[in-house]
């Protein structure tokens, strides 16, 4: 039967290396995950930010025609059977 206890002062050495690699581990994680998300979240602004516009245009577009010729250009591109009246 194997008895063998580590004494303290490995076990401390032991707990502090541990921890060094857990650190290491976690700060070269964070600069290649820093460096992808950045990417990540670039493309995604950019993604977001032509919707928001072609959204935008589309309302203005609407709004006008709306006001000045009374066209209604959701029912021109939806059709008549979108809407509930």
């Amino acid at each position: 039967m194997n008895t063998y206890r580590p004494s303290s002062s490995s076990n401390f050495w032991l707990i502090a290396l541990k921890v060094v690699l857990l650190l290491l581990g976690l700060y070269l994680s964070a600069l290649i995950l820093s460096r992808i998300f950045s990417w990540l979240f670039l493309v995604l602004f950019a993604i977001i930010k032509v919707v928001v516009f072609v959204i935008m245009a589309f309302l203005v577009l609407h709004f006008f025609l709306k006001v000045l010729f009374r066209f209604d250009l959701y029912r021109f591109i939806l059709g008549s059977h979108f809407h509930r009246w």
